[in-house]
């Protein structure tokens, strides 16, 4: 059997794959080492580019042009927030701001809660001289004695047990305590209330729901000044419930209208401040038969306080108790609307005893006084500035202070300090306030005040001495003969050094 063959094709096939094979190999054994020798001559001129960029650049610019060829090119980069080095440095300084604010606070809240703290390098000096009940004190000084006038002492006295014994409990309308140094003072009894009349425009009698029962007119925060002529009478401005049956020295029936609606039930029967005099600063004082200051319909007016200018011109300083009209809260004005309670100035008469035109309010209160400002009493300083001290937030709770204002104009503007002189915490005080100052012919000023202390009684207002000193428009507390030893707060004992300490929290800021 014959078997075709194909044509032999297979020499000449072989001829044409081998020179296809030697075509195609060598191809690919130079074309792709020449892209990779222009890659790494592109990536070593980029390397080279970014080599030469500075620090700022290469860290703080970002490339204008996006073309990868010249993104590292010098004259295609500029400045950028979002770049690297702007971040971080961002973020540090974020950082550096957040932990400078920190410490800041940090400072100031232990500043807040460390002012005036008692230590043996940093004695107290503030003395507690009486821990009876002895509320807003007010000096005097008649040849070598000192004189303390105050509150009756039934007032205002916190957590009183129903079986609390009590000195001569609210026998004297008026109480005195007398010292000749300043530091050792004694508590006179009731055979001495220096305004054992209050005047028949007060409340007369007794109450007789307390026991035991306590005088009605519940006077409040006497003030003693004297007449300038050299034989002139002591004067005593005091605070007492105004008795609404004795209306005749009412202008209108309009005011007697105010009269009526201001002894609603729901308030306390509102006060007026009254004068009376006396030849001797221990009285007894007799009172002029009408009130001095009398806004019924505003709440009444309470916490009077003297004040004798440089040119001899008499003044007279008190608060419009405008809380005791208030919608509640503490101390009755924190519930809104709150009433205002504004610190009055009242030009008086040569004889200190008739207003002379209308009294101006000089000091208002603000968001940072809680429910009032009261307690006014006023000094000026051998460099002509009137120093108007006062208290704010409320007497029963902590928030009691004692701030000051300044200005050189005694109707103002005033200008607060930023911080209070005294507050609860200093030198373990609890609600200081309802300061009186006079000075110590030393060109400083002593000061009496109260604060809440634990007694037999309850919790009442002991009062505590010091001194001041006033320069330009700053107050601090300085020691003295007597002061600046012992620990903080009650029972203090002397010192026998004179000037060992002060401290300053009394940089001003504008009201």
């Amino acid at each position: 059997m014959t078997t075709h063959q194909p044509p032999d094709t297979h020499h000449g096939d072989s001829h044409t794959s081998q020179s296809e094979q030697q075509t195609q190999a060598s191809t690919p054994s130079w074309q792709p080492m020449a892209e990779s020798n222009l890659q790494d001559k592109h990536d070593t001129g980029a390397a080279d580019q970014a080599v030469g960029l500075t620090f700022f650049q290469r860290h703080f610019t970002k490339p204008i042009d996006p073309d990868s060829d010249k993104q590292h090119a010098k004259d295609n980069r500029a400045f950028s927030f979002r770049s690297r080095g702007a971040l971080a440095t961002a973020c540090v300084m974020i950082l550096i701001l957040l932990g400078v604010v920190g410490a800041a606070v940090g400072v100031t809240l232990t500043r807040s809660h460390q002012r005036y703290k008692s230590t043996p390098d940093h004695p107290s000096l503030v003395r507690m001289v009486l821990d009876d009940n002895f509320p807003d004190p007010a000096l005097w000084k008649d040849g070598k004695t000192w004189y303390a006038f105050a509150t009756n002492n039934a007032a205002g006295i916190l957590q009183r047990p129903d079986n609390a014994s009590s000195y001569e409990y609210g026998v004297s309308n008026i109480q005195v305590a007398t010292s000749t140094n300043f530091l050792n003072w004694t508590l006179l009894n009731s055979t001495h209330d220096p305004l054992p009349d209050t005047g028949l425009w007060a409340v007369q009698g007794r109450d007789n729901r307390t026991h035991p029962p306590i005088p009605r007119a519940n006077v409040w925060a006497p003030s003693v000044a004297r007449q300038p002529s050299k034989d002139g009478k002591y004067i005593m401005y005091y605070t007492a419930a105004r008795n609404r049956l004795a209306r005749e020295d009412l202008k209108d029936d309009k005011q007697k209208g105010a009269d009526e609606s201001a002894f609603l039930p729901r308030h306390p029967a509102p006060h007026c401040i009254g004068a009376a005099t006396a030849s001797s600063p221990m009285g007894p004082y007799s009172p002029l038969p009408t009130p001095i200051a009398c806004p019924i319909a505003q709440g009444g007016a309470i916490d009077p306080a003297a004040f004798t200018d440089h040119d001899h011109t008499p003044y007279l300083l008190y608060k419009v108790d405008g809380n005791n009209i208030g919608h509640g809260g503490e101390c009755g004005n924190t519930v809104r609307p709150r009433i205002p309670t504004p610190i009055m100035l009242q030009k008086l008469s040569a004889s200190g005893l008739e207003p002379v035109d209308s009294p101006i309010a000089i000091l208002n209160r603000t968001a940072s006084d809680g429910p009032l400002v009261e307690a006014p009493d006023l000094i000026r300083s051998h460099e002509g500035i009137y120093f108007l001290f006062f208290s704010s937030g409320c007497t029963r709770a902590p928030s009691y202070d004692l701030k000051y204002a300044t200005a050189t104009d005694i109707r103002g503007p005033y200008t607060r300090a930023e911080r209070p002189l005294l507050q609860t915490g200093d030198w373990g005080l609890h609600a200081p306030g309802s300061a009186g100052l006079l000075a110590d012919g030393e060109g400083r000023w002593n000061i009496v005040f109260h604060a809440r202390v634990a007694a037999e009684q309850g919790r009442v207002r002991a009062m505590f001495v010091g001194r001041v000193e006033v320069e330009g428009r700053r107050a601090r507390f300085v020691g003295g003969v007597g002061l600046g030893g012992g620990g903080g707060g009650a029972g203090l004992k002397a010192s026998c050094g004179i000037h060992v300490w002060s401290f300053d929290f009394s940089d001003s800021g504008t009201m």
